[in-house]
């Protein structure tokens, strides 16, 4: 069974990459053991997925303060009484989760961190493609989507050339 895998860039800076995506067993079906070691749990020595996070608060708050003339009384989470940096991070720590995911299999030569050939098969394993965010050495935006559905087009090519035989 291949090692876990690692990743995770933004603008071609490290930050949190102890992530892991480690497969269960050799079938297919089982999900795969998924940990995104986040903040405190990963190793982004300078914290900066944890400042992203709480500055993003800041400018949600700023720019929520003109609907405080149409009525809005209070911040529903993290509250309104969370008003320091360390308070707010505190509560992220406790109840943040990312949900665009990615990077951790990454395509790219072996000695280099990749996990994957350009046709999206897992070095070491036979059978086993990966098409997904998890492709990408290094985020590709904020809105991932589009580079999402482009790496499954690619994908699909890749795929049905390989079962035709005609792959260059």
């Amino acid at each position: 069974m291949p090692p876990a895998v690692r990743g995770g860039w933004v603008e071609n800076q490290p930050i949190n990459t102890a992530g892991t995506v480690t497969l269960r067993s050799p079938n297919p079906r089982d999900a795969p053991i998924i940990n995104f070691n986040y903040f405190d749990e990963g190793n982004d020595s300078r914290k900066q997925d944890l400042k992203a996070v709480v500055e993003g608060v800041k400018l949600v708050r700023t720019m929520a303060n003109g609907l405080k003339r149409l009525g809005l009384t209070k911040e529903e989470l993290p509250g309104d009484e969370t008003l320091s940096d360390a308070a707010i991070a505190e509560w992220v720590q406790n109840n943040a989760w990312g949900h665009h995911a990615s990077c951790t299999c990454p395509i790219g030569p072996r000695d280099r961190g990749g996990v994957l050939s350009s046709d999206f098969k897992v070095y070491g394993t036979s059978g086993l493609r990966v098409v997904d965010a998890s492709v990408f050495p290094r985020v590709p935006g904020l809105f991932i989507v589009s580079a999402v559905y482009m790496i499954g087009e690619k994908a699909a090519e890749v795929i049905a050339a390989d079962a035709k035989g005609t792959r260059a």
